[in-house]
């Protein structure tokens, strides 16, 4: 029933929205004449740009129409047994070392609760972490680890754990990869062991959500909720429809076998390295691997601050660049990364159509006021939707959850584009920064050292 209404929902969105367009939309005016030539065309192009997004906007919407998005995995249906072994693999810096422990006990025991046994934690850190050898192994990356290509940063981490003799996993048994603030949950286990069992894909990714729990900062977190929905719309078609990471991968709750991960490996090199989820995603695409979706969500929070919000998509911007620059990923596999960052880069224009409409109106072809309406409906309804999603488990009433659902498309969805035209700006200027920006993840106030005074550290 909530993915009839879903759907429902969404195609009413639209309608409401293409129908307003249409008609509020339009105007009689001769704009060559009006504005003249030069800023007449000048009017035009930047309508049209929004239009890049078009193919992004359908892909959720066919993802969203084709795939239950409140579909989960029930213990009953899960066959435990010849179980291959899984690895849940944490990567962290190590200076959250309460977060970690913390985590690690409530997943270890997420683990048991849900009728898992053949299982292990690992823990890989650039410096000794006391205490949670009981827990799990934990592997220290040297200071004097390198890798031919001079990879950084986890990536350098992650590579660390498949040279010989560190982790003893066999190639047929599975890793999953977690962030340290990462949380499990009985779903995800079971969506974790379906996906293996199945045997269809040598890669899956799931959902996060960012709402459970104690919440920090309701801003980022609801401007967080787009990405819980497109991880139900675009990386549910991605994985499920296309088998490909058209648009790249997240760096956790990506579920994968060993072997594979070997094969494909993370000597990235320094500029592969800031975001080596994403380079690794389109060269394990570009080596013949198939993908699909994980069911069940995984938890985990947003930034804590507005800032903090800013510098992680300034990393994400400048590392899917470095991506999509390589001469290592062949064109085929970054055409929608590309597109995802041209997007991105234009967005000031895109969101300046609001204003020019007003200041300069034109005259449009019903068609662009359709679109038009097609592409502000989806996305509209995408916030919205992310955002009950994540919230809908906090048993609120039906008013406080349609109201705070409002708010995040009202409110929340203009400000943090801004936010995010601010990042790509700030990544465009500092494009051969070797920054790798860690924010904060305690919920305690965390007191940098001054080594660490300026907010950017880096993996030895």
């Amino acid at each position: 029933m909530h993915h009839y209404t879903t759907i429902s929902l969404m195609m009413l969105f639209i309608l409401m929205v293409v129908l307003a367009n249409v008609y509020f939309g339009n105007y009689d005016i001769d704009a060559e004449v009006e504005y003249g030539i030069i800023l007449a065309s000048v009017l035009y192009v930047i309508v049209l740009i929004p239009f890049m997004a078009l193919p992004i906007a359908v892909g959720n919407a066919i993802g969203i129409v084709c795939f239950n998005p409140f579909e989960e995995v029930q213990r009953q249906g899960i066959n435990f047994e010849a179980l291959p072994r899984i690895c849940f693999r944490v990567v962290t810096k190590g200076i959250y070392r309460k977060l970690i422990l913390s985590n690690l006990l409530k997943n270890r025991g997420t683990c048991i609760k849900s009728g898992l046994r053949n299982f292990l934690f690992e823990v890989v850190a650039d410096v000794y972490i006391p205490g949670i050898d009981d827990l799990c192994r934990q592997f220290t990356v040297p200071n004097s680890y390198k890798t031919k290509h001079g990879t950084l940063f986890k990536a350098r981490a992650l590579n660390y754990c498949l040279e010989p003799g560190v982790s003893d996993l066999a190639d047929e048994e599975w890793v999953v990869h977690l962030d340290e603030e990462t949380i499990l949950t009985p779903s995800s286990i079971y969506g974790i062991i379906k996906f293996i069992k199945d045997g269809k894909a040598d890669i899956g990714q799931g959902a996060i959500s960012y709402a459970n729990g104690e919440v920090l900062n309701w801003f980022t977190t609801l401007a967080d909720s787009i990405r819980v929905a497109f991880d139900y719309g675009l990386f549910r078609f991605q994985l499920d429809v296309c088998h490909r990471p058209l648009f790249g991968l997240k760096g956790s709750y990506i579920v994968i076998k060993q072997g594979v991960e070997k094969e494909v490996g993370l000597d990235f090199g320094p500029r592969g390295s800031i975001a080596e989820d994403c380079y690794f995603g389109l060269l394990a695409w570009k080596k013949g691997y198939k993908f699909g979706f994980v069911l069940g969500e995984m938890q985990e929070k947003s930034p804590f601050t507005c800032m903090d919000y800013i510098r992680q998509r300034r990393r994400w911007f400048v590392g899917q660049m470095f991506t999509a620059l390589s001469g290592e990923i062949p064109l085929y596999c970054k055409l929608c990364l590309i597109l995802s960052l041209s997007c991105n880069i234009l967005m000031p224009l895109s969101i300046s159509n609001i204003f020019l409409n007003t200041l300069f109106p034109l005259a449009k072809p019903n068609i662009m006021q359709i679109l038009t309406g097609l592409l502000g409906g989806i996305f509209t309804f995408l916030y919205g939707f992310g955002a009950y999603k994540s919230l809908h488990v906090r048993c609120w009433s039906m008013s406080k959850l349609t109201l705070t659902c409002i708010a995040s498309f009202v409110l929340v969805m203009p400000l943090s584009a801004c936010m995010d035209s601010i990042a790509t700006c700030w990544g465009l200027l500092n494009l051969n920064s070797d920054q790798f920006y860690l924010i904060q993840k305690e919920t305690q106030k965390f007191k940098r050292s001054r080594s660490h005074g300026t907010g950017t550290i880096t993996f030895s």
